[in-house]
């Protein structure tokens, strides 16, 4: 429809048309969103304001799509919660919230009125600001106070939409522009705040959609927003932050109180914002402590969507000050401690678990230690490969900081998740490299963990590929069972066995062999379980002669007096002292079961050993005859 027209008189909003400008507003921001990371300066220079204000309207626009609702009462409420479960980073969740808001304004409305609009934007606008642990002004709160104070001030004179959002665009871009000289940081980039940009494109889009009755797509150099991203952040590049990492997650549950939780997470860091509803609330917090976030967040109900990003990291990388030509990449069955994931920018792609039925993105929807606790009561656990979205999505996160992937998973043997990485890959032009590690756990980890020190030190991606294969020859993962009955429940050993291992309470030591593409093997079994944690590390004692440096890990599965133990042993006989100790991966608990101990070793050899020489390949539970002297000894000797 030609502008020069008069656009049609757009008297009130049902379900059906709130939908449809909703959908236009979600148009016109993604499509500008790198405009938006490119001004992102506050609270962090890290560059994504665009990209989590993008993800959290294609969660809308994905959501309402078959959506018929007339009763824009009943529509909001889609909209609010497609926002929550979207919502990412700061902005991102600030805009959830006003969403929420709105929909408790129009709450049981079929259709309103421009008056009814400007009521519910205002009270939309307050529940905005109240999620806000500390409201700062000079940023998309400012805009959206100051937009929606206008449209109550002037409710009574608007006749249609088309004239409410006519008149009220202008005070958003007024208070947009006034934001560069409230904060600091806006005014040293010399650059408005992004999020409220994000807010007025919002805006833009639906006085658009009613005027024309479609949305015109951008030509490049338009408005002159074509500014090239990391130009903004040179302008206030830091080089430390007070908190280190952007947290969030969705929590659900029963009349959850988001005041109490905010109040009890306001001392953990800054940037908090506690959005939602009495049953469904967004948590987004800076902070050095994620863990202890999330576990304070389960106080209050089930806590799903855990992401924790590390700000300074993404700021680098946003700079180009990092000249790593070599990302990593993993997958959750991979245990490794969240600050080493961290510190060398390790992307990992979540297996998806089913407990009881119920389906979890693993590390992320769940932690290990909650799926540990939960899994000695559940009926059924099992996993599956991840999605291999997920996989582009990590793949894609790495490329846009390094030149190549080194992508190293569990073991084909028991899983499809490298045979999806490979296949991802290929789309990649070469620039992905997978390697089947033939093991997992804390043995993944190791291995890991010394690809990514090389990449640190900028080897090139053949080299690491080479090397992480020779480590994989060279590394020894044994675990101590304290039950059969999930090896019996997932169909590995037959009922009759496992009765007869119970009755003589024989633990067995199984070996993630890795010369033998990581199948599992029974290599030893022991009448009690100290007996067992000793033959254990008896095998390690063999397994290591002629080895040099040599490094462990430990993943224990609800068992964090065994791993201890574990851990004292391996400092008395090796002189080395595991690097580190963590609740294993849901994979190692869902075919080892509660109390399983994952002790992995990783050492250099002058040359390569005989293939041949492998421990294992007995599958019989039955106890030795005769016990050797050294297994007679406790662990903790």
């Amino acid at each position: 429809m030609p502008l020069s027209q008069t656009p049609a008189r757009i008297r009130y909003l049902d379900g059906i048309r709130f939908k449809r400008v909703v959908q236009a507003a979600a148009t016109r921001l993604i499509e500008r969103h790198d405009h938006l990371n490119a001004i992102n300066v506050f609270p962090v220079p890290d560059g994504d304001t665009g990209s989590n204000m993008a993800g959290t309207m294609r969660s809308i626009v994905s959501s309402t799509g078959d959506a018929i609702e007339q009763s824009i009462g009943r529509m909001s409420k889609v909209v609010a919660e497609s926002a929550l479960m979207g919502a990412r980073g700061n902005s991102g969740v600030i805009l959830a919230q006003f969403l929420c808001g709105f929909s408790e304004g129009v709450k049981g409305l079929s259709r309103i009125s421009p008056q009814d609009f400007a009521k519910a934007a205002s009270l939309a606008a307050t529940r905005a600001r109240e999620s806000i642990a500390n409201p700062k002004e000079g940023t998309i709160l400012s805009v959206i106070h100051d937009w929606a104070a206008h449209l109550h001030d002037n409710r009574h004179s608007y006749d249609d939409f088309h004239q409410l959002l006519r008149d009220s665009i202008e005070r958003a871009r007024t208070s947009l522009a006034e934001t560069r000289e409230k904060l600091a940081s806006l005014r040293a980039a010399d650059v408005v705040d992004a999020g409220g940009q994000g807010f007025v494109y919002l805006l833009e889009g639906i006085l658009e959609f009613t005027e024309r009755g479609t949305i015109t797509a951008r030509k490049e150099g338009d408005d002159a927003e074509d500014t090239e991203a990391g130009l903004a952040q040179e302008r206030v590049s830091v080089e430390e932050l007070t908190y280190g990492y952007c947290t969030e997650c969705l929590l659900s549950g029963d009349d959850i109180d988001r005041e109490t939780l905010r109040v009890r997470l306001e001392p953990m860091g800054d940037s908090l914002v506690v959005a939602g509803t009495a049953s469904l609330v967004r948590v987004h917090i800076h902070t050095d402590e994620p863990d202890t976030v999330f576990g304070i967040a389960a106080e209050y109900g089930e806590v799903r969507h855990r992401k924790v990003e590390d700000m300074l990291r993404q700021h680098r990388d946003l700079l180009g000050l990092t000249t790593q030509p070599v990302g990593i990449v993993t997958d959750s069955t991979c245990d490794l401690p969240r600050d080493l994931l961290d510190e060398y920018g390790i992307a990992t792609v979540p297996l998806r678990l089913f407990l009881d039925d119920e389906e979890y993105a693993d590390k992320v929807d769940i932690t290990a230690e909650e799926f540990n606790r939960r899994l000695p009561t559940s009926r059924s656990a099992r996993t599956s490969q991840p999605a291999p979205a997920d996989f582009a999505t990590a793949y894609r996160g790495q490329l846009a900081r390094h030149r190549d992937i080194v992508s190293l998973h569990v073991m084909a043997m028991y899983s499809g998740t490298c045979q999806s990485a490979t296949a991802v890959g290929r789309t990649f032009d070469g620039h992905v490299h997978v390697l089947d590690t033939r093991t997992l756990s804390c043995g993944l980890g190791l291995v890991v963990l010394e690809a990514a020190r090389r990449a640190r030190e900028g080897m090139a991606a053949d080299e690491i590929l080479r090397l992480a294969q020779q480590d994989a020859d060279n590394l020894r993962v044994f675990v101590s069972m304290d039950t059969l009955d999930f090896a019996v429940r997932g169909g590995r050993m037959s009922r009759g066995t496992g009765m007869v291992a119970k009755l003589l309470n024989i633990k067995p030591v199984v070996e993630f062999a890795v010369r033998n593409e990581g199948k599992v093997d029974v290599v030893a079994k022991a009448i009690g379980v100290r007996r067992s944690e000793a033959r254990l590390i008896d095998l390690l004692r063999r397994d290591a002669e002629g080895m040099t440096n040599l490094r462990f890990a430990i993943a224990h599965v609800g068992a964090p007096q065994t791993a201890l133990r574990y851990a004292e042993v391996l400092k008395t006989t090796f002189g080395v002292a595991p690097d580190y100790i963590m609740p294993a991966s849901a994979v190692l608990g869902t075919h080892s079961g509660p109390g399983a101990c994952a002790v992995a070793m990783l050492g250099d050899r002058p040359s390569t050993e005989d293939a041949n020489t492998t421990t294992g390949g007995a599958t019989d539970i039955t106890p030795d005859a005769t016990e050797s002297p050294s297994a007679q000894h406790s662990a903790t000797a």
